[in-house]
């Protein structure tokens, strides 16, 4: 899995409605993303998460990340503060309507 770093297309939303990102984002080296294993998915912990997955979840290691020890005990997961978002909206939307679809969403998900 992959925390965004504050360049995403939803970085900059999240950033202006008060959410955060885990300080892992910063190793990004390209600007985009740091790869978090399985095995240290924990760094990626923050009072809400979204998260997203390109291609098949198997070979991605959504499911085994999703489904261990770490991510279980993560604050937000404990919380039920974690959110399945669509990867072509929050990591590839650009403009004013990837924005708008995007701050309904989190509409929906943080204000229920």
């Amino acid at each position: 899995m992959s925390a965004s770093a504050p360049v995403r297309a939803a970085a900059p939303i999240l950033a202006d409605v008060g959410l955060g990102r885990p300080a892992i984002t910063d190793k990004a080296k390209d600007g985009f993303s740091y790869d978090v294993s399985p095995e240290k998915i924990d760094l990626a912990d923050a009072d809400v998460v979204f998260h997203s997955t390109y291609g098949d979840p198997k070979k991605s290691k959504e499911t085994e990340t999703t489904g261990s020890g770490l991510w279980k005990n993560m604050d937000a997961v404990r919380n039920g503060k974690v959110f399945a978002v669509d990867d072509q909206l929050w990591i590839q939307g650009i403009g004013y309507t990837a924005a708008d679809k995007i701050l309904g969403e989190l509409h929906r998900t943080l204000l229920k």
